[in-house]
């Protein structure tokens, strides 16, 4: 059976992040409803960021992103759908108490992706088995060469919006 992306349920909320139901993605972009995602920035011991390059049948082919990335599902909580897209992205199993909270924000620069963001943080070693449907690579960074990416324009403007926003100061804190 192929799974159509565009079907998977996503949750409507509103401007408060309050639940309004169910609803499928393509239609929730289509037509700029708002939904949730989640990131997880994975840091290793020495303070580097793990950055993942989006695979070719991904939106933003090729760009660097967060390390892990992905919608909650209708029903599931942001921190379910972290664990989730670890497993799915980076094929790694997580658990809850691995995960500390960085920050939620609205992104709403695109018109048609309009969604409450939940970030965490994960310090993790690896090693890592990225999805070939979902990542091209996986690689560690230091902030600064993350912050040469950024004004490369070498990453999505969504993680180039949120480094700037709360994650460049989070990564000059790590070790």
């Amino acid at each position: 059976m192929i799974h159509d992306p565009a079907s998977e349920l996503l949750e409507h909320v509103d401007d408060e992040d309050r639940s309004i139901g169910p609803i499928p993605r393509g239609r929730a972009h289509k037509e700029g409803l708002w939904h949730r995602a989640v990131h997880v920035v994975v840091h290793n011991c020495h303070g580097r960021i793990l950055l993942q390059k989006r695979a070719a049948a991904k939106d933003y082919p090729g760009m660097w992103d967060t390390s892990v990335g992905g919608h909650v599902g209708a029903g599931e909580s942001y921190q379910e759908a972290a664990l989730r897209e670890c497993k799915e992205e980076l094929g790694i199993h997580v658990r809850e108490m691995d995960l500390g909270v960085v920050g939620k924000h609205l992104f709403d620069e695109l018109p048609t992706d309009v969604e409450w963001v939940e970030t965490f943080e994960l310090e993790h070693e690896g090693p890592f088995h990225p999805d070939p449907a979902e990542v091209e690579q996986v690689r560690w960074f230091t902030a600064d060469e993350v912050e040469a990416l950024v004004t490369q324009g070498a990453t999505t403007p969504h993680f180039a919006l949120q480094w700037r926003r709360e994650l460049a100061s989070m990564a000059r804190d790590l070790p």
